[in-house]
C-alpha cells in the first residue's frame, strides 16, 4: 500500500506540474484553477478507494471482489459527480478543464488498471474430475 501512494501522489505531482508548465507556455488557453482542484480530488478517490479495498479483511473471495466492484462503481460516480457539479457552478462549459479533468482520470484509470495485479475471479473448485476426460 505504501508504494502505491508514493506512486499516486507522484502521478498527481506530475501532472500538475505538466498542467502548470503548459499553462505557462501558452498564451491563449489558460488552465482554471478548478483543473487543480480536480486533480487533487483524482488523487484522493483513487487513494482512498484503494484503501477501502486493500484493507478489506474478508474471507470469502467473492466478497473481495464485490468490494472491489463497489469501488469502481463509486469511483466513477464520485468523478462525473465532481464534474457535474463544478460545470454547473461555472456557469458555462469551460472546454478546457472538462478536457483536462477528462485526461486526469483516464490517466489515472490506466495508473489503476496497471498497479491491479490480480485476477478478479477468486479462486473456485473445478469440482470432481471429469470421467470421460
Amino acid at each position: 500500500m505504501r508504494e502505491y501512494n508514493i506512486k499516486i501522489v507522484g502521478l498527481g505531482l506530475m501532472m500538475a506540474l505538466s498542467t502548470l508548465l503548459a499553462d505557462w507556455v501558452s498564451k491563449t488557453v489558460s488552465v482554471p484553477t478548478d483543473a487543480y482542484l480536480g486533480l487533487l480530488y483524482l488523487v484522493i478517490i483513487f487513494w482512498s478507494l484503494q484503501y477501502y479495498v486493500s484493507k478489506s479483511s474478508v474471507s470469502n473471495p467473492n466478497q473481495w471482489v464485490r468490494r472491489a466492484m463497489t469501488s469502481s462503481m463509486l469511483r466513477l460516480l464520485a468523478v462525473l459527480t465532481f464534474l457535474l457539479i463544478t460545470l454547473i457552478n461555472r456557469g458555462k462549459a469551460d472546454l478546457v478543464f472538462a478536457s483536462a479533468y477528462c485526461l486526469y482520470f483516464l490517466l489515472f484509470l490506466l495508473f489503476e488498471m496497471s498497479e491491479k495485479r490480480i485476477n478478479l475471479r477468486p479462486d473456485s473448485n473445478d469440482g470432481p474430475p471429469k470421467e470421460n476426460a
